[in-house]
């Protein structure tokens, strides 16, 4: 596994987790807008089971992301951990903001007052320097 690979198993499980939370946001929307149909021969309309449907799938997306959030937590301590040992602080800004705060290339080099090409040329050499340390492709 190589360098940057590592490092984007963070970012990928933060975007993977947001998705699901925005999944989760709209099946909370589609449960309000249902609303069991009152028929006076059937005990259960398809309503009400349609409702129960969805809030079981909330529940079941709820427990999956809460587990994906704890294994994040733990791989980002990790990472952060690993980039904070890089020699210079610039690197650990880029790293830091890219991988672990999911920034846009755009954003990183806004905050931190280079031009985007500049961010990328450290991105790099912070990559290098973070493969000769812990001795990954």
């Amino acid at each position: 596994m190589t360098a940057k690979e590592y490092l984007n198993r963070v970012r990928t499980s933060n975007l993977k987790i947001n998705a699901k939370e925005e999944e989760l946001y709209r099946l909370r929307l589609n449960i309000t807008s249902l609303s069991p149909q009152v028929q006076s021969d059937r005990v259960e309309s398809s309503g009400t089971i349609d409702m129960m449907r969805t809030v079981d799938k909330i529940v079941d997306l709820q427990t999956e992301i809460n587990v994906e959030i704890d294994m994040l937590v733990d791989l980002k301590r990790k990472v952060r951990n690993k980039i904070n040992t890089l020699s210079d602080d610039r690197y650990i800004t880029i790293l830091t903001d890219y991988y672990i705060n999911c920034k846009t290339w755009e954003q990183v080099a806004e905050d931190n007052s280079f031009s985007e090409r500049h961010v990328r040329r450290l991105h790099g050499w912070a990559l290098q320097e973070f493969r000769d340390k812990f001795c990954m492709n």
